[in-house]
Parts: structure tokens; sequence; C-alpha cells
């Protein structure tokens, strides 16, 4: 019998259901509720949890201790009615507990020898079902290192045997969605790895990324989700599991302190499971790109990064901004240098426009005007001519990738 299986059996054997908890209070198993119910009950079911009330409640009570089957009172302010619980344990350690409730009439001496040595089975089976568990974690972790690592015939074989162990649907492509902790954030590895793995555990626990694949490794964890492909197979939005992702890890980041705050990107979708390593590369760029050009929005995606992904694989290519504009190094050599730049981009990234341009900035268009001629006298180019224009704008932006982040426009 399963873990379930074996709670639906105690509970028919002993005549009342029954909710098997582990020791950090959430659910696990629980039978068909028939009879008497009351609120804390309901609550568990439905939450998987019985809130924090009930437990600080029960941990006063010291029942969390109990190596027997102990009784517990009724506390009509939590709306719980007396309970009977059952621990569970293996070579003398806890796993959890089996909860009955004690109403209307209390479990007779007879019932609770009866649960007392159906709890012995109910370990051996939930051990021999966590090493199971542990077990397969183990083999998708292996799998999914492949896949992200491995040469093409790792990746093709850990793609299959994933998709036969029914671990990812055979119908969807693939899209990976990074989460990883800021640069310069302060956060040793040990710690940094200790927070990524907490943010996952409480991701995937989250409907829209419950069982994705995902790996930790180093200063990042990368998560593989399902995406339809050409209007067929099963589709996870990676919009909405980036922001659940962003949730999960925000909550866990927080007593680390604002420069250790989360970051997530989001790469390219791919028809096949086995090329799930070209969108995780894409993931990392994403978050590279978004970092240089100090783009607005929480999570980077890939598919909407467009002429920054560009101006990245030109960088890569060994493009500089001097190809695009000579003279700027000179521009900053001058006293207001850098103050006139960041004019040059506010003008140019709206379009020349230059009434909205002197709004951002806070200062008169005659003021604006100033500053853009002597910005063309230094560099030694007209503004009104959109080659030279052009120029200019490309290579202010190549200078975000050339330069540290404290210095960049």
């Amino acid at each position: 019998m399963s873990v379930n299986q074996l709670v639906n059996h105690i509970a028919r054997v002993v005549g009342r259901p029954a909710v098997l908890e582990d020791q950090r209070q959430r659910v696990v198993a629980y039978s068909p509720q028939s009879g008497v119910i009351d609120e804390v009950r309901r609550k568990t079911i439905l939450q998987h949890h019985a809130g924090p009330a009930v437990s600080s409640w029960l941990l006063r009570l010291g029942v969390y201790n109990a190596k027997v089957s102990t009784r517990v009172p009724q506390n009509a302010e939590l709306g719980m009615l007396p309970r009977l619980l059952v621990p569970i344990r293996r070579a003398d350690e806890s796993m959890g507990f089996l909860w009955f409730i004690d109403a209307p009439d209390r479990m007779g001496v007879d019932e609770i020898e009866r649960a007392d040595h159906l709890a012995e089975r109910l370990a051996e089976e939930w051990t021999r079902a966590r090493a199971q568990h542990d077990l397969e974690i183990a083999l998708m972790n292996e799998h999914t290192r492949d896949l992200l690592f491995g040469n093409a015939k790792a990746r093709a074989r850990s793609a299959g045997a994933i998709i036969e162990e029914g671990f990812f649907p055979d119908d969807a492509g693939v899209r990976a969605i990074q989460l990883s902790v800021r640069a310069g954030s302060g956060v040793d590895a040990d710690d940094a790895r200790e927070l990524l793995e907490r943010s996952a555990r409480t991701a995937t626990q989250r409907s829209v990324l419950r069982g994705a694949l995902h790996l930790v490794r180093g200063d990042r964890a990368v998560f593989l989700v399902p995406q339809a492909r050409a209007g067929d197979g099963t589709a996870v939005d990676s919009d909405h599991a980036a922001g659940a992702l962003l949730d999960a890890a925000t909550a866990v980041f927080a007593p680390v302190g604002a420069a250790a705050a989360p970051l997530v990107s989001i790469g390219g979708a791919r028809d096949l499971l086995g090329a799930a390593r070209a969108s995780a590369a894409e993931a990392e760029r994403a978050e590279r790109i978004s970092l240089a050009f100090g783009l607005a929005g929480p999570i980077a995606h890939w598919d909407r990064l467009g002429i920054h992904r560009g101006l990245d694989s030109a960088a890569a290519a060994g493009l500089v901004a001097a190809d695009f504009q000579l003279g700027l190094d000179r521009l900053l050599g001058e006293r207001d240098g850098r103050m006139l730049l960041e004019t040059a981009e506010a003008y140019l990234a709206l379009g020349g426009r230059a009434q909205e341009t002197a709004a951002r900035l806070n200062v008169h268009r005659t003021s604006l005007y100033h500053r853009l001629g002597r910005l063309e006298r230094i560099l030694g180019i007209d503004l009104q001519n959109g080659v030279e224009r052009l120029g200019l704008h490309l290579a202010i932006m190549l200078m975000k990738v050339e330069a540290d982040p404290a210095e960049r426009v």
C-alpha cells in the first residue's frame, strides 16, 4: 500500500477519519472525511496546514514531543474538538503525527491499540516512500544536469528518460527560467546556495511550478517549464511562472536585506526538451543584458529585449563604442562631460523630442539646446543627421556593456 492508501485503511479499521502530518505540521495524507468535523480539520484539509495559532497552542502543550498516543483537549476558541495524536516514529525518530477527532465518543483502548499497531506499519511505508522519492529526485537532478551541461548525446538521453518517466510532457516544448543572487550582494556561496534551494522548494509547491524540473548550481537556479508547441501541448505561462518564482524567492531572501534581492530571467522557447540548454543560456544572457542596460522591471524576458540583444552580441564580437562614435573619451574629459552624455542619451531615447527631453531632465529648452550644441561641437557631429545620431546612440548604449555598474551612464 502507498502512504495514502494506508491512511485510508487505518481510518476504516479504527472507524473514524484520519489526517497524517509531517514534523512541520504539513498535511501529507488524509482519509475521506465523514461524521464529526470541526473548523481546524476543515482548514487543515483545504490549506494543508492548521495554521500558526493551532501549531503554537499544540507546541505549548508539548504534544509534538509525544512518544506514545496522546489525548489533546478541546479548544473552543480555535474551533478545535478533542483529538487523539498518534506519533509516527522510526528508529526512535519522529516522522510525523496521525490525528483523529476524539468526538463525539472518545476512542476506546482497543481502537487506540489498533491505531498504534498500524502506525508502525505506516512508519515503514512512509520511510520506503521517502527513500523512493529521494532516489527519484537524485535521478531527475542528474538528468537535468545533463540537459543543461552535458554533450549532445547526454542531452538527448536525459530528455528521453525524463519524458519516459513522466516528469515532462512529451507533447510540449520547453522554456528556461533562471533565479539568481545579485552580484555584489555580500552573500557567500554557501548562503547563496541555501537561499536558492529554499526558494526552489517554496516555488515548486505552487501550482504553476509544481514538479518543475530544476537545478541549483553555483549562484543560480534554473527551472524548465513546458511550452506549447505549434499550438498544441501542455503549456505553462512563463510570465506567471516567473512571477510565482520571484514572489517565492523575495520572501525567502527578505531577511538577508535589499542588497540580496533575487533576479529572475526567462529564456526563449524551444520545441524539444533536449534543447533546454539553449533556452537556459538565453535566460542567463537576459539577466546580464538587463543589468547592463538598467532595463526596468523585476523580470528580464529574452523575447522582449529587442535591440539590446543585438548590442550584447556586438559587444561579445568585440565591437566597442568608439567603433560608432569617436571622441567620447574627449567628451567625458570635459568638466560637464557626463552631464552632456546623459542629456544626449535622454534626447536620443525620446526620439529627439526636445520638449519631452527638457521635461525629463527638468531643464528649460534653451538649456537643453545649449547642451546639445556643445556636445555637437566637441564630437564634431550634427544631431540633425540621422546616421550620425544613430551612431552616437549606439555608442552610448554600448558604453553600458563596457562600463562597470557604478560607471554606467
